[in-house]
């Protein structure tokens, strides 16, 4: 059970650093107090947005 855990705090960093590296601000992360899940969502909703419009955003 203690390993799940660490693989989840393991993923939940992973989704920290990336919604930060996509532009999402520290203090909101900070103050919002999302579950993992909830930062797995953003990160994948953030770069479906950022591939499906990357024309229209220059990338």
């Amino acid at each position: 059970m203690l390993f799940v855990r660490e693989a989840e705090l393991v993923n939940m960093h992973w989704d920290i650093v990336k919604l930060l590296s996509l532009g999402v601000d520290e203090k909101f992360l900070q103050e919002s107090n999302i579950t993992p899940e909830q930062a797995r969502d953003l990160v994948k909703g953030l770069l479906y947005l950022r591939e499906r419009y990357a024309d229209q955003i220059g990338q």
